[in-house]
């Protein structure tokens, strides 16, 4: 066998080892999400369906603006405060496994929520948003994870 055929042998080998040992796609960086508004940018740009019906109200954190979105047919709760020191602050408030969460008011008191969720919990948190996805949706859990890095409360 010839010098030239032997190397175009080996180029070849290496390329298809490469090739090989490269991931098909490039995961996202985690902590791409800092507000609501990037947030609908990230699913978007994930490929998700979204709905947005543009109504805010107040729910699990009295602090945070409330928003539910629906992305490709599942409901997000989406939660967003007045700043990064007040989102960390009503974290800190969530129970490992989601159940319990508490408001502490600053003053010697605070108010407890004991919450039955009808699946799943999953919180996850980034810049000035909470966001709650209950179910177990492995792709659903994958785009939110891939968005915020790792939940911090939830079973």
């Amino acid at each position: 066998m010839s010098r030239k055929k032997l190397a175009g042998i080996i180029v070849g080998c290496v390329i298809v080892i490469a090739a090989i040992g490269t991931p098909l796609a490039t995961p996202l960086s985690p902590k791409i999400v800092t507000n609501y508004s990037s947030f609908l940018d990230y699913l978007r740009d994930s490929g998700a369906s979204i709905r947005d019906e543009g109504e805010t109200g107040r729910g699990l954190f009295y602090d945070a603006e409330f928003r539910i979105v629906e992305a490709d047919g599942i409901f997000i709760q989406v939660y967003e405060f007045a700043s990064a020191k007040d989102m960390e602050a009503d974290a800190s408030g969530v129970s490992r496994y989601g159940t319990q969460i508490t408001k502490d008011w600053g003053n010697g008191k605070a108010t407890t929520v004991f919450v039955n969720w009808i699946g799943k919990p999953h919180f996850y948190k980034a810049g000035r948003i909470i966001v709650i996805y209950i179910g177990d949706n492995y792709s659903m859990i994958s785009l939110l994870q891939n968005g915020f890095g790792k939940q911090f409360a939830g079973m």
